[in-house]
């Protein structure tokens, strides 16, 4: 296959032709220039009555041992009264994941703008529709950043960032809207604990007054046998235990003398059968011993007793007490540079883009004339 080549003359003709697209673009030179004129004055109206951004960022990590100190004394003291196991830097995660969750939650945000002060002057005479419109608008404003190591080594913890249309505008709201969501992942923590801590009080008072109950109830129901076995007993003549000589009976007073020990629920002196073999002096005795002595309650009640000594005003102290759920690797920058509208792009373009549709405008229109 023969190769063509260009020849001197094809050559000759591509200049002219260059030349004449030259003289062309150059005969309508001042219809090219007024036409950029307006093209980049039509940019520069944009770029300077455009809505400006402003981007702040700020960086945090889970809260240090510091900023969690009131309510870390206080999980402390808690297991140290209860027993059992507590981790400070689980407690910091935790804290720390909630402050995560809430802020991710497009419903916390709708509720953080909804009674902020910016929000209410950016609605200000606005229809409902249009409330709706900005709140929108602002939700999105916010972005978090996740670490990527592959992408922002640097990067340790989470960055939030919010947009504003100043600079100071964007620092403020979103140092108002961290301490927003700090505020409700450590009230959502609070509620949890203080709805467990209140279900362990609330079962040892139970548990406290079924003591007092059943060994009351037991005491009356003891005193009531004795009352009755002492009736019998007056009845049958028998004043002391001493006057028993025949064996059988003393076997059944040793009996009632035992069944006496025993608990009430378990023994036959519930029924005051045997009772009355005891006599009069030692029922007697008895009953005034066990009418003017307390009920004698067993280890247990007291230990539930001293617990709740300590905790109760553990639980009083926990519900007024602070913690953060996050601390600052960096606060809420003041940004320096806007992320829009870029002035001198904006005007480079609008220079750029008149120059070209207006050359191609002149260059097709000399076309049609051939």
């Amino acid at each position: 296959m023969e190769k063509t080549q260009s020849t001197p003359r094809q050559i000759d003709n591509d200049e002219i032709d260059l030349i004449e697209l030259i003289k062309v673009l150059w005969d309508q030179k001042l219809w090219i220039i007024l036409s950029a004129f307006l093209s980049t004055a039509i940019a520069a109206i944009y770029a300077f009555t455009a809505k400006e951004q402003w981007t702040s960022k700020a960086e945090i990590i889970a809260p240090k041992m510091t900023d969690i100190g009131d309510y870390l004394s206080i999980r402390q003291e808690y297991v140290r009264i209860t027993g059992g196991e507590f981790n400070a830097d689980s407690l910091s995660n935790g804290l720390f994941a909630r402050f995560n969750l809430l802020s991710e939650s497009l419903d916390e945000r709708r509720n953080f703008f909804m009674q902020s002060d910016y929000y209410s002057s950016l609605v200000e005479g606005k229809t409902e529709q249009e409330k709706r419109l900005i709140l929108s608008d602002l939700v999105k404003d916010i972005s978090i950043t996740k670490p990527d190591p592959k992408k922002e080594p640097d990067l340790i913890g989470r960055r939030i960032n919010f947009s504003a249309e100043t600079p100071s505008q964007a620092q403020n709201v979103l140092e108002k809207f961290i301490g927003f969501i700090d505020l409700a992942a450590y009230k959502l923590e609070l509620q949890d604990f203080l709805i467990f801590f209140n279900k362990l009080i609330n079962d040892l008072k139970y548990e406290k007054s079924k003591f007092e109950r059943d060994l009351n109830i037991q005491k009356r129901v003891q005193i009531d046998n004795l009352n009755n076995a002492l009736n019998i007993a007056k009845e049958a003549g028998i004043k002391e235990y001493s006057r028993l000589t025949n064996l059988n009976d003393s076997t059944v007073a040793q009996l009632a003398l035992s069944e006496n020990k025993i608990p009430l629920s378990d023994s036959k002196l519930s029924d005051g059968t045997y009772l009355f073999m005891l006599g009069e002096k030692y029922l007697q005795a008895q009953i005034d011993v066990i009418a003017q002595n307390e009920v004698i309650y067993p280890p247990r009640y007291y230990q539930v007793t001293e617990l709740l000594k300590e905790l109760e005003p553990l639980f009083d102290r926990a519900k007024e007490s602070s913690a953060k759920a996050f601390s600052y690797q960096a606060s809420p920058d003041f940004p320096l540079l806007k992320d829009k509208p870029k002035k001198a792009i904006i005007l480079a373009l609008g220079l750029v883009i008149g120059l070209v549709i207006s050359s191609l405008v002149v260059l097709m229109i000399n076309i049609f004339r051939k």
